[in-house]
């Protein structure tokens, strides 16, 4: 049975000392210095937040409306800040700091201090926000009564269900745990079969398991696997899988051979037969993704920084660019199913219906006069004539002539006023006297800037496969020249490490010969003619390679309803090499046609182990035995007592 903790404690609210800005526009907001919140403004649980860190404000996007109706400041925003949120508050979420601030007031409440500096997995769902923080195998869910709870090691992607329940999955031994909606620690019902690779989705209202080793949909339950199902293709072990299904269809990106597959999950559902899969072939590149937008599969193109939407057969439906904006445009699924496309520095949001469509949203549609960065009308040129050849009244089309040397008239007898037309100021000069200066030269070519070391390489992840584990990254901004190589090296706590270098064009690399059951620190570094950039880390660990194993015998004696002495008694079942703290339900048989049992649950210890005594029986002659997960014991006949 899950454990439910109950919500408690006030909403605390801090004095507000922050100024807060409400600008309601068609498409874009005009940022004002300062502002007021509206009183007894309430915004729609809908849309999506986007961080703004060289304004220090948030925004809020009407995902319906495709328009930036509020906005908030929150001072000391972090570069690559994200925003969530849930049903009365917001949060602003950086790699040192959360910060809280109210829905209806937009003042700034609270901040806390996340668990680890990296950048988590952010789900909106009932019951939330969360981040997971997937190396440091953690989960937070903030609101009323944040807390932390730890899922036991390092984390796939995690997918969360209608009803509010995260299902998270441990790479380091394939077990997959869930967190019901308010509970305070996760239950782990179910393990993958030892050395299998794949990750978790959505199919329905319910979690399943894209299992990439066997090639199966396995819907997941609180008690277990359900029957699983053929994807009727062969998945690969590196696959990327969208969070939730599109109409029935479960998107698995290939980011090695760049295919986009859709593989039918209809045998999850029994009241239609499942379709053949459907492969997509891409554009050499880096890709983000696959997400959902209801129907309609998201992929962002990073290496043509281009969003891409399908039907869910296939079909493409739109691609737009993104704007650019310096950095990496992130993937945002909202607890209203569309998927926002947040620009790096917060200046542009892409949002992508149900249906596919794509559209912009300018977060800031014009720049203050005093903002950093905008245009300065540059000063009228100086005029190619003389003084005197100007008229001096009625309208000017220049700034006008102050008594400089170089505006004044040559140095003669003068009559009158001069300079006025007709000549009544003296002899105007002839025509041939008009000084025409020579065209200006065009301007210099701007300094070549010279070459840096290459950026950080994205969207670094390791995937365990067996006993190997394979490396994935993005390109590395070049930064002015072409990357040559990347560096690859793997460093235990303690120990000998490795290292590897791989060429430019590299996306991918496989370690081998790990320890298993040792953590490893996986840094790579981009380099070009200019050096070694700054490294992207990971870290990954293989897991003990366990032989699960039972054997029972005859326990101690008992007496049963319909089971007597002598010769009824229990049976001894001694599990080992299991996963650890794992819940099992084992089941019972014997060639006894007359035997029934419905068999029991137990969780394994630290060790993966567990010894107990159940299960009555006192056919003398007949065989029993136990299956756990696939596993089963020895064949057991039964003795007499």
């Amino acid at each position: 049975m899950d454990e439910r903790a109950s919500r408690s404690g006030l909403r605390r609210r801090l004095p507000t000392a922050l100024l807060v800005a409400v600008v309601v526009a068609g498409v874009a907001v005009a940022v004002s210095a300062a502002g007021r919140p509206l009183p007894g403004l309430n915004l729609a649980q809908g849309g999506h937040w986007i961080a703004f860190p060289g304004l220090d404000r948030v925004f809020h996007i009407n995902g319906s409306a495709r328009t930036v109706d509020a906005s908030a400041e929150v001072p000391g925003l972090e570069p690559g800040s994200q925003v969530v949120q849930g049903e009365t508050s917001g949060y602003v979420v950086g790699r040192s700091r959360i910060y809280e601030f109210g829905k209806s007031d937009l003042s700034v409440e609270r901040s806390y201090v996340p668990p680890t500096g990296e950048v988590p997995v952010a789900i909106e769902t009932p019951g939330g926000p969360y981040l997971v923080y997937r190396e440091a195998g953690r989960v937070v869910r903030l609101g009323d009564g944040a807390v932390t709870i730890p899922a036991g090691g390092v984390l796939g992607d995690p997918v969360a269900t209608p009803d509010g329940t995260v299902w998270l999955h441990r790479l380091d031994s394939g077990v997959l745990c869930r967190l019901p909606r308010d509970a305070e620690q996760v239950s782990c019902p179910v393990a993958a079969p030892a050395g299998h690779t794949g990750g978790l989705t959505v199919v329905g209202r319910d979690a399943a398991f894209v299992d990439t080793t066997s090639d199966v949909l396995r819907p997941v339950t609180g008690d277990g696997f359900g029957e699983p199902v053929p994807a009727r293709m062969d998945l690969p072990p590196n696959a990327r899988i969208a969070p939730a299904d599109a109409d029935g269809r479960v998107a698995v990106l290939d980011p090695a051979t760049r295919r986009l597959h859709l593989v039918d999950s209809a045998g999850l559902d029994e009241r239609r037969a499942p379709a053949a899969p459907i492969s997509l072939a891409l554009a050499d590149g880096d890709y983000a993704g696959p997400t959902v937008s209801g129907s309609s599969v998201v992929l962002l193109d990073l290496t043509r920084s281009t969003v891409l939407t399908y039907s869910s057969q296939g079909d493409p439906k739109r691609t737009m660019p993104v704007p650019p904006e310096a950095g990496e445009p992130r993937l945002a699924r909202g607890e209203d199913a569309r998927v926002y496309v947040d620009g790096a520095e917060g200046r542009h949001v892409l949002v992508v219906d149900h249906d596919g469509a794509v559209n912009q949203v300018p977060v800031v549609g014009a720049q203050r006069p005093d903002e950093p960065g905008a245009p300065v009308a540059p000063p009228p040129e100086a005029p190619v004539t003389q003084p005197q050849d100007r008229p001096q009244n009625g309208p000017q089309n220049g700034p006008p002539t102050g008594p400089s040397v170089e505006n004044r008239p040559p140095s003669g007898p003068q009559g009158g006023t001069g300079g006025r037309p007709g000549g009544q100021g003296g002899t105007p000069p002839p025509s041939s006297s008009r000084v025409t200066p020579p065209p200006a030269p065009p301007p210099s070519p701007p300094p070549a800037v010279p070459a840096s070391p290459p950026g950080v390489p994205p969207g670094l992840r390791a995937t365990v496969q067996g006993e190997n584990v394979q490396l994935t990254w993005g390109a590395a901004p070049p930064n002015g020249a072409a990357v040559t190589a990347y560096r690859i090296s793997w460093q235990p706590a303690s120990g000998a490490g490795g290292s590897m270098t791989r060429p430019g064009s590299a996306r991918s690399a496989t370690l081998s010969g790990l320890r298993q059951g040792v953590t490893y620190t996986v840094t790579v570094v981009a380099e070009n003619s200019a050096g070694r950039g700054a490294p992207a880390t990971v870290q990954t660990m293989v897991p003990v390679q366990r032989t699960p194993q039972i054997t029972i015998r005859r326990g101690e004696d008992t007496t049963y309803d319909g089971c007597e002495a002598p010769d009824c008694a229990f049976m001894h079942v001694e599990m080992t090499g299991f996963d650890p703290n794992t819940r099992y339900e084992v089941e019972v048989f014997s060639d006894n046609p007359g035997y029934s049992n419905p068999g029991r649950g137990v969780r394994t210890d630290a060790e993966g182990n567990e010894v107990f005594e159940d299960f009555p029986f006192e056919s003398v002659g007949y065989r029993v035995w136990v299956e756990v997960n696939g596993v089963r014991s020895n064949q057991y006949v039964w003795p007499g007592g």
